[in-house]
C-alpha cells in the first residue's frame, strides 16, 4: 500500500515568483538496530539505492534483503522512498509500502536493519530548466522542468541515458530530442523496439548477419548498430531484451564493437545508447530477468518521466498544443467551455498519459462535431451533468446500456478508420500504434467491414 504523504514541498522562488530550483535539506540515514547499528549514511544523490547488491549506495549484507531492495529519490515534494519489488518488502512507520514520503524521524525497517531518516540544517539545491519546452516536449510543471534540466545538461555529451516512465509519457520523443540536441544530430537515430523483434531474428536485427549464416540469409545484412554508426541507438522497452542477448549488448557498450551473425570479423561502431523502459527493472534484477552489470551500464544517467496525473498543471498547455497541430486554422475558436473541460480533465486518471490525451483530442477533432466540447469525449460518467446535452449522436431517452453501446461503437468505428488511414492500411503498424493485439484489431476491422477499404 501507499503510505500517506509525510513531507511538505520545499522550493526556492526568485523575486519574480518563478521557481528556479528545488531546495531540500541535506539528509542522512541513521541505523538504530541491526548489524549496522550506530552508523550514518549521507544521501548525496538524487537516487539513493539500498539493497544487498554490491553496487548499491547502502549495501545491507542480509539474506532477507533483495539485491535491489528500495531507493530514496529526490522529487519536488521532498524525499520519496520506493520499494523495488523486494521479496520481503519495505516497511515505513510499521506499514509495508510501495512508496512513501519521508520526514524527520521516519523509521524504515529493512530486514534486520531499522533506519531513521534525519534531515540536516544544511540545504542542497536541484536546478530546474528555465525553459518550458525541450524540442517537441512541453511542460511548465516542476517535474517536467527538472527533466528538461537533466536533458539539457547531458544531451550534448555522449553519456548513456536510461529513460523510465509509464506507457504514453513520451519516452521516445525525449530520446529523439536528446539526439537532436547532441553533436550527433546529423547522424542516424535508429529505434530498436526490443518488445517487437522476433526472438529468432533479434541478433540479426541488432548485429547484422553474413550470407548463409542461417536459413533465409541470402545476402549480407547490416544491423542496427552498424547502421547507426556516428549517431544514436534508441533501445525501446529494453526490459524485454532476452537474457541470451544481454551479455552481447554489454560487450557492445564496453568495447564499441560488434560481430555480425555468422562472422568472426570484429567491426568497430561509434554509437551513443539511449534506452527506455516502462517496467521496474530493479524488480527484474531481483528476479534474475535482467543483468545487474548491464543495468548500471545503461543507466549512467537516469531520467524518470512523470505520469500525466502528477503534472496536471500541464494539461491545458498540452491540450492547446494538440489543438493547434490538429486544427491549425481555427484551433481554439471551435472549442467551447475550455476551462470547464480542463477541470474535467484534471479529475481523470489518464492511464495512457500524454498519448491518451492526444488521442482523445485527435479523435474529437476528426469527429466533425462543431462546436467542439472536448469533455464529452471522456469516458461516460466523467462528464459533469450540466454538459450532458452534448453527449453523442443518440437519444438520452435510450436505456443506459443501449446508449453506452452506441457511443462505444461510434468510437471504435471512427478510431479504427482513422488509425488505418494513418498507418496506410498496414495492420501490424496500426496495432503497434494503438498498442493493441493484432488479432483484436483484425476483429474490429472485420466487425465494421473495414478490411476492403483499408
Amino acid at each position: 500500500m501507499k503510505a500517506p504523504r509525510l513531507a511538505s514541498q520545499t522550493l526556492i522562488v526568485d523575486d519574480s515568483g518563478r521557481t528556479q530550483s528545488i531546495r531540500l535539506h541535506k539528509s542522512k540515514l541513521l541505523a538504530v538496530s541491526g548489524p549496522l547499528k550506530g552508523k550514518e549514511f549521507m544521501i548525496t544523490k538524487e537516487v539513493f539505492t539500498i539493497g544487498s547488491g554490491e553496487r548499491n549506495d547502502l549495501r545491507l549484507d542480509d539474506s532477507t534483503i533483495s539485491r535491489s531492495h528500495c531507493e530514496i529519490r529526490v522529487v519536488p515534494d521532498g524525499y520519496l522512498i520506493r520499494d523495488m519489488g523486494s521479496t520481503n518488502g519495505t516497511v515505513v512507520q510499521g506499514l509495508r509500502i510501495t512508496e512513501a514520503y519521508l520526514s524527520h524521524g521516519t523509521e524504515v525497517q529493512l530486514g534486520k536493519t531499522r533506519i531513521v531518516f534525519c534531515p540536516l540544517r544544511e540545504t542542497v539545491e536541484y536546478a530546474l530548466s528555465q525553459e518550458e519546452t525541450f524540442g517537441r516536449m512541453i511542460g511548465a510543471s516542476i517535474p517536467m522542468r527538472r527533466v528538461f534540466h537533466i536533458a539539457e545538461t547531458y544531451a550534448p555529451t555522449d553519456a548513456t541515458i536510461m529513460i523510465e516512465g509509464e506507457t504514453g509519457t513520451g519516452k521516445e520523443v525525449l530520446a529523439e530530442e536528446i539526439h537532436r540536441h547532441s553533436a550527433r544530430r546529423d547522424k542516424p537515430f535508429i529505434v530498436v523496439d526490443c518488445a517487437a523483434l522476433a526472438q529468432d531474428l533479434i541478433a540479426s536485427e541488432l548485429f547484422g548477419h553474413t550470407k548463409g549464416s542461417f536459413t533465409g540469409a541470402t545476402s549480407d545484412r547490416i544491423g542496427a548498430f552498424e547502421h547507426a554508426h556516428g549517431g544514436t541507438v534508441f533501445l525501446d522497452e529494453i526490459g524485454d531484451l532476452s537474457l541470451e542477448l544481454q551479455p552481447k549488448l554489454l560487450r557492445v557498450l564496453e568495447k564499441k564493437e560488434i560481430r555480425r551473425v555468422g562472422s568472426n570479423q570484429v567491426r568497430p561502431v561509434d554509437v551513443r545508447f539511449i534506452s527506455a523502459t516502462n517496467r521496474n527493472l530493479r524488480n527484474d534484477l531481483n528476479n534474475g530477468r535482467f543483468r545487474e552489470d548491464l543495468f548500471y551500464r545503461l543507466s549512467v544517467v537516469r531520467v524518470e518521466l512523470p505520469p500525466l496525473r502528477k503534472r496536471l498543471e500541464d494539461i491545458p498547455i498540452l491540450s492547446k498544443k494538440f489543438l493547434k497541430e490538429l486544427l491549425p486554422r481555427d484551433g481554439m475558436k471551435n472549442v467551447v467551455d475550455f476551462d470547464k473541460t480542463m477541470m474535467a480533465f484534471r479529475n481523470h486518471d489518464w492511464p495512457g498519459n500524454v498519448r491518451e490525451l492526444r488521442n482523445l483530442i485527435e479523435f474529437a477533432c476528426y469527429s466533425g462535431r462543431r462546436p467542439l466540447n472536448l469533455a464529452t469525449f471522456l469516458y461516460l460518467g466523467k462528464v459533469p451533468a450540466e454538459q450532458s446535452s452534448g453527449l453523442g449522436d443518440f437519444s438520452l431517452d435510450q436505456p443506459f446500456k443501449e446508449a453506452k453501446n452506441a457511443l462505444i461503437q461510434e468510437f471504435e468505428l471512427r478510431y479504427v478508420t482513422h488509425l488505418l488511414a494513418k498507418s496506410e492500411g498496414n495492420i501490424s503498424k496500426a496495432a503497434r500504434k494503438a498498442e493493441l493485439e493484432r488479432a483484436y484489431l483484425q476483429r474490429l476491422i472485420k466487425k465494421y467491414g473495414l478490411k476492403d477499404s483499408s
